[in-house]
């Protein structure tokens, strides 16, 4: 029920506001993929805690009070509308959306990734829009790289699949 009530949303929020005139097709046209800086708060694997309460997962609870400058892995759609940027390393988030026509940013895009104690696990950072399947919000993914595909489609468009398999429900979801 939580998938159909996002899936809802975010056609309800995307597609008004890419102002669609009749005749014109809504298909991604191209995609690309790369590495951008951002300055990021870190948290630490030096110190996994382990947690019977959500095994076969541990916790983290260091975090980085200095930043430094980390790339992160970007995928990029973009049609005549909207413009996306995905974040596959940190939980599959889609850290921005940004109308074409108008520039105006549909979803928070944070200039910092910092890392704190928020999430089943740990950590959680602001901005974008996350996934979140399993048993709670923030779930053991939300900062932790998920599996991705990109590709073209025959008919010129591009599409990027978001995958991971929740060990504590043994679940896979895709979006």
């Amino acid at each position: 029920m939580p998938n159909i009530r996002l899936f809802l949303c975010v056609i309800v929020i995307l597609i008004p506001l890419a102002r669609i005139a009749p005749g014109q097709s809504f298909s991604w046209t191209r995609f690309k993929e790369y590495e951008t800086d951002r300055k990021t708060y870190p948290f630490s694997d030096s110190n996994p805690i382990a947690n019977p309460s959500i095994y076969p997962y541990f916790r983290f609870d260091t975090y980085a009070e200095t930043s430094s400058q980390k790339k992160w892995k970007v995928v990029e759609l973009e049609n005549t509308f909207l413009k996306l940027a995905i974040y596959p390393e940190i939980g599959g988030k889609i850290w921005s959306a940004t109308v074409k026509s108008t520039g105006e940013s549909l979803l928070f895009d944070n200039p910092v990734v910092k890392f704190r104690d928020v999430a089943m696990r740990g950590p959680w950072t602001s901005g974008g829009m996350e996934f979140n399947f399993g048993v709670v919000g923030h779930s053991p993914h939300c900062s932790s790289p998920v599996d991705y595909l990109v590709r073209s489609n025959p008919d010129g468009s591009a599409s990027c699949f978001l995958s991971h398999l929740d060990l504590m429900t043994r679940t896979t979801w895709t979006v």
